[in-house]
């Protein structure tokens, strides 16, 4: 029982200066896990957005690519009226060179009537990957009078071998294709495989690598 001062008052309880350092130190330990906890969920956070974004611009760019595959070698010749002698520009001839990283093509890709030259190709840095996957193009009637403007489609792109190509019958095509031996007519199916990596380290400080692939059939 606390004891009474000459004033008739209790003597107060209080902590002692070591109860105090102990609390201190109690705060500082469960602080110090909540704010690493907070870390690592904002580093998460990023990582998976990221993967999320190399993602969708991945698609964005495989889809877009597919279907202008789809429209190579549109329109042929056969569409047209042969009394009508249609300019060699009015007329797309399809595929015109394929390597394992890049490939070339004529369509009318946005419907317009304007056949293009389309160009896809990985740019691939001296110290190598990561790469960028472009897409080009440009009218037909324009090839070879300026150089062909090219937009970034894809980053962070880890590999190199890209297309593959397939004959008619199903049998892979070695590539690029030597057009002195081989048709390019007959190719009819083109498959495309990125490896992308995230821009953003995930929580073990390692990137996340993503793998799409996609095939496209030469309807033309």
């Amino acid at each position: 029982m606390p004891r009474a001062n000459k004033f008739g008052k209790k003597r107060e309880a209080g902590f002692s200066l070591m109860e105090f350092l102990v609390v201190l130190a109690i705060m500082g330990i469960v602080l110090g896990i909540a704010f690493n906890g907070l870390i690592q969920l904002q580093r998460r956070s990023v990582s998976d957005s990221s993967t999320v974004d190399k993602t969708q611009e991945g698609r964005q760019f495989m889809d877009q690519i597919i279907n202008d595959i789809h429209q190579t070698g549109y329109p042929g010749s056969r569409i047209f009226d042969p009394a009508g002698a249609p300019s060699a520009n009015n007329i797309a001839t399809g595929l015109v060179s394929v390597t394992s990283n890049s490939i070339q093509f004529e369509a009318d890709v946005d419907g317009s009537g304007t056949v293009s030259e389309i160009y896809i190709q990985l740019v691939v840095p001296a110290a190598g990957c990561p790469c960028i996957l472009q897409r080009g193009t440009i009218p037909k009637a324009q090839v070879g009078t300026g150089a062909v403007p090219y937009y970034t489609e894809v980053n962070n792109v880890m590999n190199q071998n890209i297309f593959q190509a397939f004959h008619y019958d199903g049998t892979a095509i070695t590539l690029p294709v030597d057009t002195t031996t081989y048709a390019m007519s007959n190719i009819k199916t083109l498959q495309m495989t990125v490896n992308v990596q995230s821009s953003a380290p995930d929580i073990n400080g390692t990137y996340t690598t993503i793998t799409m692939a996609s095939e496209a059939k030469i309807n033309n």
